[in-house]
């Protein structure tokens, strides 16, 4: 008997296990024929084997990867099932992914840090003020390395310190830190998880962008039942394999294709320490450029004066003024795609006097008796002068600031700039300047879409999947033109 017929034997048989899955009996026997299960049934077996309290890992076969660069942070939080998180390590160690591991203080009053070296064959990190370790500032190292962090198990503690910005330890400092997908395997008594405090949090972490791997339903260490058992470790790790895999299919989405992204706001100097401006960001323009730069894109990331970290991709500007964005952006055409994000000031200021005399701005401009008047004189419009240029992209995309008729003033934006896309938002109220979350409007000749809010992170990508979709669409009108 092979390992798949002893393990659904093990589960009840070909029969109960059909019915348990919803699938038909005949399936069953074609996975105990060929001695395998289809990887998309894989996590509904585990599921049903951790109801049943039947360990079935040793059942399955682990997945190798080979020539796959990829990084994950473990940070295990103190919980009951702390040791379980040995089991992932073990699982992990199997494959060619790079992983570290930070432990709480917490965890460590359940397994030692001498135990996770030794299975992991590298330094477990655990103190936040180690001598040794920060003079490299290991923490920040921690949190931009990886591609995945997962806190595993993740007790109610840690939930709360991520959802309300707490960085008291090393661990929490590192999630702070992060601009790495964040991953949680919560594991609590029931009563917590379905606590109002805790239910707030995770809908506040969802929210964020942060994914979960929902806790299991059964019976808890403690001797109640409920939901709030940890995930088994091979359950964990088969999402973790999925993420990956989802990952390497998007990883040269966009290989070749050269893209310039402009963001943040820009500044129109009135004299040496006044200037017209706006509240923009450059958060959701960041947002973008690390996303499309993450699926292969070649991006060029032009900047007006943010005080946010700078996303790593291929070349970054900074700029100051409209004419220098778009100097910039002139200079790097050709390009495939043209993403104009950045909250552009539409004028510049000129300074005169009642008399109409001319003021000298390279000097503060002095408080006197006679009336100071402003001249404003209109800056290029960067997104309808590449649009309608020689140079064109192939896919042109603006952004749309508005506070009321939204749909119809940005549809005429769309119209009258020769664009293929814009990204509406309402503005009114500062909702969108310097936040976390956007809600936006998808505006195209002949349809729109409207998106639920999310976090940037979230939008760019969406936006990102929306844009290839535009590049197949324009590549096979080429194909037939």
């Amino acid at each position: 008997m092979n390992k798949i017929s002893q393990l659904i034997s093990l589960l009840g048989g070909t029969g109960a296990v059909a019915e348990k899955l919803k699938i038909k009996p005949s399936a069953i026997s074609n996975w105990k024929k060929l001695n395998k299960i289809p990887s998309n049934k894989r996590k509904d077996v585990l599921e049903l084997g951790s109801y049943l309290n039947i360990n079935i890992e040793h059942f399955l076969p682990t997945q190798k990867l080979h020539n796959f660069k990829f990084k994950i942070l473990l940070i295990i939080s103190g919980g009951i099932a702390s040791y379980k998180s040995l089991e992932i390590i073990r699982l992990i160690k199997k494959t060619d992914i790079e992983l570290d591991v930070v432990m709480t203080k917490s965890a460590q009053k359940f397994i030692t840090p001498l135990l996770v070296t030794s299975l992991n064959e590298k330094k477990c990190y655990i103190d936040l003020f180690s001598i040794e370790d920060e003079t490299k500032m290991n923490h920040i190292n921690l949190a931009r390395s990886p591609d995945i962090i997962l806190v595993a198990p993740a007790t109610a503690n840690i939930m709360a310190k991520l959802a309300n910005g707490l960085a008291d330890d090393l661990a929490s400092t590192i999630l702070l830190a992060s601009f790495s997908k964040i991953i949680l395997a919560p594991s609590m008594n029931p009563v917590m998880w379905n606590n109002l405090a805790t239910r707030d949090n995770y809908k506040k972490l969802l929210e964020r962008g942060i994914e979960f791997i929902e806790p299991d339903t059964g019976d808890m260490a403690c001797g109640e039942s409920g939901k709030g058992r940890f995930p088994e470790p091979r359950a964990i790790f088969e999402f973790i394999l999925s993420y990956m895999r989802e990952n390497q299919k998007l990883s040269n989405q966009f290989q070749d294709i050269s893209i310039i992204i402009t963001a943040g706001p820009t500044i129109e100097a009135i004299d040496p320490i006044r200037f017209v401006s706006n509240k923009s960001s450059g958060k959701q323009g960041f947002e973008i450029a690390s996303e499309l730069t993450k699926r292969g894109a070649k991006v060029t990331l032009i900047s007006g004066p943010v005080n946010i970290p700078f996303p790593n991709c291929e070349n970054v500007i900074k700029v100051k003024t409209a004419q220098e964005m778009l100097d910039n952006v002139t200079q790097q055409l050709p390009a495939d795609i043209l993403i104009c994000c950045a909250a552009v000031a539409d004028w510049r200021l000129i300074p005169k006097t009642s008399s109409n005399n001319k003021i000298d701005t390279n000097n503060k401009i002095k408080k006197t008796k006679e009336k100071l008047l402003f001249e404003a004189i209109k800056n290029p419009d960067i997104l309808e002068t590449i649009a309608k240029s020689k140079l064109r992209p192939k896919i042109v995309i603006g952004f749309s600031a508005e506070t009321s008729n939204i749909k119809n003033n940005s549809y005429s934006k769309l119209i009258s700039k020769n664009v293929d896309l814009i990204i509406a938002n309402d503005v009114s109220n500062n909702k969108v300047f310097g936040e976390d979350f956007n809600k936006v409007f998808l505006i195209y000749k002949n349809n729109y879409e409207q998106w639920e809010k999310q976090s940037k992170k979230s939008v760019a990508y969406h936006l990102a999947n929306r844009i290839n979709d535009l590049l197949i669409n324009y590549n096979k009108r080429a194909v037939n033109a």
